[in-house]
């Protein structure tokens, strides 16, 4: 009796924890029913809120191409109110939600690019979209009615992933400090427009969103604040290849400026997110056009950024692409490029009280417009920062002053006191490359890349290439007004910014302070001795090939190559893998044969579903031979990657 007893209760049991483990998919689309069973699509429900109401942990979404806009208020979400600016979709602690689907698919793998799915604050249906003659008022237009908040991701604790869409026209627009309480948490409707993420950890991934035109109220309070694509506070989460577009503060012109901090992204109190392959694009704020960074009395803040690009953004105040406080952010394998500051300057990134760590990243004609370095500037009081392996390239300070001011980095006197937080407040420059930075105006022209209040705030100059500065003698085994020779200055060469076999960069850095695998381009880090510089020499390319690029659309991958010349080309052989060593033949493109002249070729590969791909260029002469060109590596998402 006693082992029936026994069986029985582990029947029991198991069938109990099948029960708990048990995971239901559940459908959302256009031309759904609310009230629906929503576990297929052919019972899909219209109502996203009302399925994420009824998913338990362990579940997942599956939403439809098309736009959804919030219809219920955020602290009430059984009740639908559709014209409600307190509406948010508010996700559910351990389910997950994935756009993008045609609505026939069974598993979030079918999916294939083209099919956005938007979630949207524009309850009223009126905003006006951008027609190419409103630039300057098509974002501020007839907000009024707008949700303050699309997306709320509060205290996600259990996995879940938030993949596949686009989130558009939240405006956390109050003027005054209006909260919604929501669960116990109290959320502030003059931050995040687009996500607002709070007391979320590492469990949470956001990967393949696009945070398009929202805005955020300047909150003028000590932790920062702003935050119109996302809004990030004592939260981890892992965000993977998004983009974060033409978001801005409620006081801004667009394209211009504005007064906020982080319009693209605010980051506050203890907040560690992991940011991986994002694209900042024509963010425009006050502090930190792109990202601002607080971690508030604590300092207990530690973003990691990685292969993520900040290009055109904007800083009224301060920090064209990031603004950092009282944090110890590290951005490795970055891109910084056309970003620009005005007011306090560091036209890609601004210290004012924090502690950077830069590795293997270029600086590329970002702007300054008045004192301070155009790439990195610091506020009086900052804790220094570590710069290892980076280009600084083409930089420009358009200050109107004479002495002083530098084009790459800008040492200012750091903070007084002892810190516990930051016990080394000096600056260390490893293995880094600055070469054809402008300061039309300053004529001391040792100070055009690397400017130093005072000396004794650098920790370490060792084994760069500067073709500008003071300080030479200050440092170790640096290399002074030299011609870095490049394999080329153009951006989209595939040897841009790559030093040549005769560079007197390659093999001159220090291998003891970079122990990363891989180079700003992925490309292994040493060949031989380590380069000095972001990028490492590789072996060059056909003369004729110029470059080739490959990039996520909506309708697949856009492959596009040129060459210089011709002579008896047959044909290009394009080959795919999903891991980098087994090709598949994805199309050949005829060749032009012989010809003198420069040549473009375009193929976009529509059969590509989500995923990582690798995209192999050959040549084929006419004789048959053939010649590998180069390898591309493409990430294809779900959201308006561009």
């Amino acid at each position: 009796m006693r082992k029936l007893y026994l069986k029985t209760l582990g029947i029991c049991l198991s069938l109990f924890a099948m029960n708990v483990n048990a995971q239901t998919t559940y459908y959302v689309k256009n031309d759904g029913v609310a009230g629906a069973s929503a576990t297929s699509w052919a019972t899909a429900s219209n109502d996203l809120q009302e399925v994420i109401n009824t998913a338990a942990a362990g579940d997942k979404i599956f939403v439809a191409k098309g736009t959804y806009l919030p219809n219920r208020p955020a602290n009430n979400l059984t009740a639908v109110d559709p014209l409600n600016r307190d509406n948010a979709f508010v996700i559910k602690n351990g389910v997950s939600l994935y756009g993008g689907f045609a609505g026939t698919e069974t598993a979030e793998n079918q999916r294939v690019a083209g099919n956005v799915t938007i979630l949207s604050g524009d309850l009223g249906g009126n905003d006006v979209e951008e027609d190419g003659t409103n630039g300057t008022t098509y974002m501020t237009l007839n907000k009024t009615d707008n949700a303050y908040h699309v997306v709320l991701a509060l205290g996600i604790t259990n996995t879940a992933v938030f993949d596949g869409f686009t989130v558009t026209k939240g405006d956390a627009a109050a003027t005054t400090a209006l909260t919604l309480t929501v669960d116990t948490r109290v959320i502030d409707k003059r931050l995040g427009g687009g996500i607002y993420i709070l007391d979320s950890d590492v469990n949470f991934k956001i990967s393949n969103v696009t945070t398009i035109n929202n805005r955020a109220n300047y909150d003028n309070n000590t932790d920062g604040g702003g935050g119109g694509g996302f809004y990030i506070n004592t939260s981890s989460p892992v965000i993977e290849n998004c983009l974060i577009t033409k978001c801005y503060s409620t006081h801004a012109t667009p394209k211009s400026g504005g007064a906020n901090y982080g319009a693209g992204m605010s980051i506050v109190l203890a907040s560690s997110p992991t940011i991986n392959q994002t694209t900042f694009l024509e963010n425009f704020g006050g502090s930190g056009g792109a990202v601002a960074i607080n971690g508030g009395a604590t300092n207990a803040c530690s973003p990691v950024f990685t292969n993520c690009t900040f290009r055109l953004n904007r800083g009224q105040a301060r920090g064209g692409a990031i603004d950092v406080r009282s944090s110890k952010p590290t951005f490795t394998a970055c891109l910084f490029s056309e970003n620009t500051a005005m007011g306090s300057g560091g036209g890609g990134v601004y210290n004012y009280t924090g502690r950077a760590t830069f590795v293997n990243s270029i600086f590329q004609r970002n702007n300054a417009s008045t004192s301070n370095g155009a790439a990195y500037g610091s506020q009086n009081g900052n804790n220094g920062a570590v710069f290892i392996n980076n280009t600084f390239y083409d930089n420009r300070n358009i200050y109107g002053n004479t002495l002083g001011y530098s084009t790459g980095v800008y040492v200012n006197a750091v903070s007084a006191g002892v810190s516990t937080e930051y016990p080394d407040k000096k600056t260390y420059l490893y293995n880094n490359l600055f070469f054809g930075g402008v300061a039309q105006y300053n004529t001391n022209k040792t100070t055009i890349d690397l400017y130093v209040s005072d000396i004794m705030l650098i920790g370490a100059l060792e084994n760069n290439l500067i073709q500008q500065t003071a300080y030479a003698s200050n440092g170790v085994n640096n290399k002074m007004n030299i011609n870095p020779a490049f394999i080329s200055t153009s951006s989209g060469h595939i040897g841009f910014l790559a030093p040549s076999n005769t560079s007197p960069a390659k093999d001159a850095g220090n291998d003891a302070y970079n122990s990363t695998t891989l180079d700003f381009n992925g490309r292994a880090r040493r060949n031989g001795t380590i380069d000095i510089g972001a990028v490492e020499y590789y072996t060059v390319l056909p003369v004729s090939f110029l470059n080739f690029t490959v990039k996520a659309i909506t309708a697949g991958a856009q492959l596009n190559w040129k060459v210089a010349s011709e002579t008896n080309n047959k044909q290009y052989i394009i080959s795919r893998s999903k891991d980098g060593k087994n090709y598949s033949l994805v199309t050949q493109v005829a060749g032009a044969g012989t010809a003198v002249t420069a040549q473009s070729y375009s193929y976009t590969d529509q059969s590509v579903t989500e995923g990582t791909y690798y995209y192999k260029l050959e040549q084929e002469d006419l004789d048959g031979t053939v010649n590998y060109l180069a390898t591309q590596v493409v990430k294809i998402g779900l959201s308006l990657l561009q």
